[in-house]
């Protein structure tokens, strides 16, 4: 006699979850439970806090990132020259400037500065070298004035 194979009736199981709102009470009915009790008998005032003084909020300097496409347009303002014979030169003036950072070597580039070599370290990927900059008072009012005149025409006809 051959033999008639059935599968199995797939029944449904009932899953019973606890819904969120349920959880919440059963663990808040848990901590009342084993949280020690407190005495009712005098209760001290509770001293609300004084109004915080506000104090008037500075804003923060957002700091400024001169690139390299700025560098140049600077310098073909500043000397008037084209911008396609500027910049090969700024771009290699970065490159010796970098490869002698890279080198330890101390700068000395008036009215830029006296650049030395603090700290140097070495990357997987890269370099860090940290640089001291001292600039002369001479050097800074110099900067400032030609950066007056440049943003503020009136003072340049006032020379």
């Amino acid at each position: 006699m051959a033999r008639k194979t059935t599968t199995p009736k797939k029944t449904a199981t009932k899953t019973t979850t606890k819904t969120t709102a349920t959880r919440r009470k059963t663990t808040a009915a848990a901590k009342k439970t084993t949280a020690p009790r407190r005495s009712t008998a005098a209760k001290a005032p509770v001293a609300k806090p004084a109004a915080a003084a506000t104090a008037p909020v500075e804003p923060v300097e957002t700091v400024k990132v001169m690139g390299k496409r700025e560098l140049i347009d600077r310098v073909v303002e500043a000397s008037g020259i084209k911008k396609k014979a500027a910049k090969p030169v700024v771009e290699a003036m970065l490159r010796e400037l970098g490869d002698a950072l890279s080198r330890g070597e101390t700068l000395n580039l008036q009215p830029f500065g006296k650049g030395i070599v603090k700290n140097r370290k070495t990357l997987e990927n890269a370099e860090v070298v940290e640089l001291r900059l001292r600039r002369s008072k001479q050097a800074m009012a110099a900067s400032a004035a030609s950066a007056t005149s440049a943003t503020d025409p009136l003072a340049e006809a006032a020379e």
